[in-house]
C-alpha cells in the first residue's frame, strides 16, 4: 500500500510584484495555511518520506513552511513537470517516485490537483481550495504501478476545518 497526499499551494499575493505567475509569492494568510497543514500532517502521524513540488515560487513555499512547521524530516525536491501540468503528467511524477517512499506529498496547482485525485479514485469530482490537503491510498506496492481509477480518497481537508483543531 501507498499513500499519495495531494496539497494545492497555499494562498498567493496578487497584489505583489512579480514578473511571471511562476513568480508569485505566498499571502500572509497562505504562510500561516501552510504551517497549519505541516502540523496537521504530524499531528496524525501521516509524516512523509518524501515531498515533490511544483516549482512555482508559491508551490515551493508551501511545501518549506509545511515542511519546517510540520518538523518533517524527509527529502523535497523541485520538480518543474509538476507546473502547469495535466494529470496526466502528474500521474507521471507520481509513478517515478522510488519506491521506498511510502508516503508521498505532491505540492500542486488547481485544476489539476482537483482533477487528478478525481482520476486516481475513479471519476469523483472535488472542489480543492487554496491549501486543500487530500489523501489518496493506493494498493500497489511500486510507484511505478500507479494508475487513474484505483485510488481511495480516504480525506480531503481544508485550513478552514482545521483552525482551532490544530495548535502550534
Amino acid at each position: 500500500m501507498k499513500t499519495l497526499i495531494l496539497l494545492r499551494h497555499a494562498k498567493s499575493d496578487w497584489s505583489s510584484e512579480y514578473s511571471a505567475d511562476h513568480d508569485r509569492p505566498l499571502a500572509a494568510r497562505g504562510k500561516q495555511a501552510a504551517k497549519l497543514m505541516g502540523r496537521y500532517l504530524r499531528k496524525i502521524g501521516e509524516i512523509p518520506d518524501s515531498v515533490a513540488t511544483s516549482s512555482a515560487v508559491r508551490a515551493r513555499r508551501t511545501a518549506e513552511l509545511a515542511v519546517k512547521a510540520g518538523k518533517w524530516k524527509c527529502k523535497v525536491r523541485v520538480a518543474d513537470s509538476l507546473y502547469a501540468c495535466s494529470p496526466a503528467a502528474m500521474l507521471s511524477e507520481i509513478q517515478a517516485e522510488p519506491d521506498a517512499t511510502n508516503i508521498l506529498v505532491i505540492v500542486g496547482h488547481e485544476p489539476t490537483c482537483s482533477e487528478t485525485i478525481g482520476r486516481l479514485a475513479g471519476e469523483l469530482r472535488v472542489h480543492f481550495s487554496t491549501a486543500a490537503m487530500a489523501r489518496l491510498d493506493l494498493p500497489i506496492e511500486r510507484w511505478a504501478d500507479a494508475d487513474f481509477g484505483h485510488a481511495q480518497l480516504i480525506w480531503l481537508v481544508t485550513p478552514a476545518l482545521l483552525k482551532g483543531i490544530v495548535k502550534e
